[in-house]
């Protein structure tokens, strides 16, 4: 029973780590070789609900960087604004 538990979770850790360092590229072919695949199986409503991920996922949200309006762009942005100068560091030093 324990090894069955211990197999159970290192099943679930590579699962969590697939998911979280599988490039982008390999996900979207997954996603629609799996779509491809229930819509042959009949299950229209798996199929739909796939897609209907892909489509959320491709969002200007999701941090590709390929329009440059996301939060990777910008971050630059705000780097280049944020500039201390030695004048300010001896304004707020204490007297």
């Amino acid at each position: 029973m324990q090894q069955a538990i211990a197999a159970a979770i290192v099943l679930c850790a590579a699962w969590v780590v697939l998911r979280r360092y599988t490039p982008k590229a390999l996900k979207r072919i997954a996603r629609s070789w799996s779509a491809r695949t229930a819509i042959r199986l009949g299950w229209l409503a798996l199929a739909a609900k796939i897609e209907q991920q892909a489509q959320a996922g491709a969002s200007c949200g999701d941090g590709c960087g390929a329009c440059g309006n996301c939060a990777s762009g910008s971050a630059a942005t705000v780097a280049k604004q944020s500039v201390i100068t030695l004048e300010s560091l001896k304004r707020t030093i204490r007297q």
